[in-house]
C-alpha cells in the first residue's frame, strides 16, 4: 500500500480516513490498512494543558503539511485573547474515535501517574483497539450519523444491537467474550476514569459461559507423535502454497523438555544450562524455571524478585538432559533448546507450537489438543501422583490451577485406583 510521504516530525502523523487508524512508517501498533492513498490525510496532534488535541491538515505535500502544523501549533500556543469575565471553558472531546484514541494514549501509560500505571503489551494494546474499531464501524454503518457519532449518543439500544451483531457472527465463546469485554472495558475508562456523563451503554452486558474442562494428552498419543518427528516428509504447505520446513534436530527435544517440565512455550525454550541445579553431592536437584507471565503482569519494572519455578527432576527429565549433556555446559547461559540462537525465544515458542501441531496431524492423530496441553497434562499427572501440585509454585493460586489444568476425569480415575471408597470393608460387611 502506498503511504504519503513521511519523515518524523513532532505532532506530525498519517490517518486513514477509511479506518480510522495512523498509518505512519514509524507506527506499528495499529497495521492493517490496505485503503488506498486518497483516504490519507496529515494529522497534526498535540496536548494542550492536558488535552488531546487534534486537527486534519489540508496539505497532501509533506514540506506543506509540516508548515501548516507549525502554524496550527503557533495559533494553539498564542490564542486571540478576549476579554470575557467567564471562566475558559475546557476543550470538550465529544466523538467516538477521538475518545477511542485517547484510550490508546492511556492504555500506553500516556500522562498516568506513576502508581497507576500497568504494563501492557503492544500486541494487548493493539488487539483492544482492533476490537474498538469493529465497534466503531458497526455504529457507522448501522447510525444515522455515520462516523461522526458523538460518545454520549450511544445508548444501552445501540450496544445491544451490536451484542447481538457479534453473538451471531463469533463462533467461539471465547472470541465473543473478548469482543464485549474490549468494548466495556472502554466505555468503564470513559465513565469511571475520566467521569464523562453519560449512561453506560454495557455495563450489564453477560458474557458467554467458557468451558472450564482442560484437556490433557494421552501418552501413547505423544510418544507416536515423537516418532513421527522426523525429517521424512517435514514440509508444511500453506494454504497460499508457501513451503516451510518444520523439523529442525532439536524440536524432539524441545517437545519432550516442554512434556517434561510443565513450563509455559516461552518459559520451556528460555531454559538454560545455568538453570540447572545441582546438590551437595553433584547431583540433578532441580531445574529453575522462571514465571514469564507472572513476571509481565506484576514484575514489569522489576521492583521484586523474579518468581522462579523449581522443577522437579523426574526420570524423563534426567535422561533428557543427559542427553542434551548438561554436564558438558553446566553454569553456562546457553539455552537447553537451540543452543546456536537461531530463533529469538518468543519466535521459537511459536515455531514450536505449529511444529507440533504438524506433526501431531503428520502422526494421524485426531484428537484436539496442541503444545500448550502438554503444561495442563504436566500438571494433571503431578496432582494425581503426588497431590502436591498446588504447593508446586506453577501458578499463583490453587483456583487457577484447578480451574485451567486439572483434568478432573483422570484425577477420578486414579482416585477409583487407589482404592478410595466410602464405607470402610467392616461397615460396608455390616450393611449387606
Amino acid at each position: 500500500m502506498r503511504l504519503l510521504k513521511y519523515k518524523k516530525f513532532k505532532g506530525l502523523h498519517i490517518k486513514c480516513k477509511g479506518c480510522g487508524r495512523n498509518i505512519e512508517v514509524t507506527q506499528t501498533a495499529f497495521k492493517g490498512c490496505n485503503h488506498p492513498i486518497e483516504k490519507q490525510v496529515y494529522k497534526g496532534l498535540f496536548r494542550i494543558n492536558g488535552v488531546r488535541t487534534t486537527k486534519d491538515l489540508k496539505s497532501k505535500e509533506y514540506i506543506d503539511a509540516v508548515a501548516e502544523l507549525i502554524q496550527w501549533k503557533k495559533e494553539l500556543d498564542n490564542p486571540i485573547k478576549i476579554i470575557i469575565h467567564q471562566q475558559p471553558k475546557e476543550p470538550q472531546i465529544e466523538l467516538l474515535e477521538d475518545w477511542i484514541w485517547v484510550y490508546s494514549d492511556w492504555l500506553q501509560n500516556v500522562e498516568v501517574p506513576f502508581h497507576e500505571k500497568k504494563h501492557r503489551s503492544e500486541k494487548y494494546i493493539s488487539g483492544r483497539i482492533s476490537y474498538l474499531m469493529k465497534f466503531k464501524k458497526f455504529l457507522e454503518t448501522n447510525h444515522p450519523k455515520g462516523g461522526n457519532i458523538l460518545i454520549t449518543e450511544i445508548d444501552k439500544n445501540m450496544f445491544g444491537k451490536y451484542y447481538e451483531f457479534v453473538g451471531n457472527s463469533t463462533s467461539s465463546a471465547a472470541g465473543f467474550n473478548h469482543t464485549i469485554k474490549s468494548v466495556k472495558y472502554f466505555f468503564n475508562f470513559v465513565i469511571d476514569e475520566k467521569k464523562l456523563l453519560m449512561q453506560h451503554p454495557c455495563r450489564k452486558a453477560k458474557l458467554k459461559f467458557e468451558s472450564p474442562n482442560p484437556v490433557s494428552i494421552d501418552d501413547n498419543d505423544f510418544l507416536k507423535l515423537l516418532s513421527f518427528v522426523n525429517e521424512r516428509d517435514s514440509i508444511e504447505i500453506s494454504s497460499k502454497g508457501k513451503m516451510r520446513n518444520r523439523f529442525r534436530p532439536w524440536m524432539k527435544d524441545a517437545f519432550e523438555l516442554s512434556a517434561y517440565t510443565g513450563m509455559r512455550n516461552e518459559e520451556t525454550v528460555s531454559l538454560k544450562y545455568s538453570d540447572i541445579i545441582l546438590d551437595s553431592k553433584g547431583k540433578l536437584e532441580y531445574l529453575s524455571g522462571t514465571d514469564l507471565k507472572y513476571e509481565r503482569k506484576h514484575n514489569w519494572d522489576n521492583t521484586q524478585a523474579v518468581k522462579m519455578v523449581p522443577i522437579p527432576i523426574t526420570p524423563e527429565l534426567e535422561n533428557l538432559l543427559n542427553r542434551l549433556n548438561y554436564k558438558e555446559f553446566l553454569g553456562t547461559d546457553r539455552y537447553l533448546i537451540d543452543g546456536d540462537c537461531v530463533f529469538n525465544r518468543k519466535s521459537l515458542a511459536i515455531e514450536m507450537s505449529k511444529a507440533f501441531t504438524f506433526f501431531k496431524n503428520k502422526a494421524g492423530i485426531q484428537k484436539n489438543f496442541t503444545l500448550k496441553h502438554l503444561r495442563k497434562t504436566f500438571l494433571t499427572k503431578m496432582e494425581a501422583k503426588t497431590g502436591l501440585v498446588r504447593s508446586a509454585g506453577y501458578q499463583k493460586n490453587a483456583s487457577v490451577i484447578e480451574k485451567n489444568y486439572l483434568n478432573n476425569i483422570i484425577i477420578s480415575k486414579k482416585i477409583q485406583e487407589m482404592g478410595f471408597r466410602y464405607f470402610d470393608k467392616q461397615e460396608q460387611t455390616s450393611i449387606s
